[in-house]
């Protein structure tokens, strides 16, 4: 029983790439997207290094000039490990970093912004959406 046919112009492809052991063609906006976040990265481990980095310093430049350390923006404590950056200048710790209503962590999800707090999708479709009933009940006729 064959599963998949030999003839067909995929797997010829496919054939051909495994011969000649050249990478497929990047497009050039996915390349500029991954210089990009890569920049972003190198950026995050410069403010943010891990354990193991000995040489650059833990703290944040403030408008003055001035180093200070990262402050998480829900507890108030010290980031020293592991940020999530929310905005510029705005960080939390990661175990921070959840919905206001289901304490849900965002990380793997993203979060929204209902006025000035921060949701779960669920919740602030459900905070919108009632923001919208009540003030369709307000508005005058």
């Amino acid at each position: 029983m064959n599963r998949f046919d030999k003839d067909s112009e995929v797997y010829k492809m496919i054939q051909e790439n495994k011969e000649s052991r050249i990478p497929p063609r990047q497009s050039n906006t996915f390349k500029m997207l991954q210089e990009v976040l890569e920049a972003d990265e190198r950026e995050a481990a410069l403010q943010f290094p891990g354990k193991l980095s000995p040489n650059i310093s833990k703290l944040t430049m403030s408008e003055s000039g001035e180093k200070k350390p990262c402050i998480c923006e829900k507890c108030g404590a010290s980031i020293v490990t592991v940020a999530v950056r929310i905005m510029h200048n705005h960080f939390r710790h990661s175990e921070c970093y959840t919905c206001t209503d289901c304490g849900l962590n965002l990380k793997m999800r993203g979060h929204f912004w209902v006025g000035d707090v921060m949701y779960c999708e669920k919740h602030a479709k459900e905070r919108h959406q009632g923001l919208a009933s009540t003030q369709a009940m307000v508005t005058p006729h």
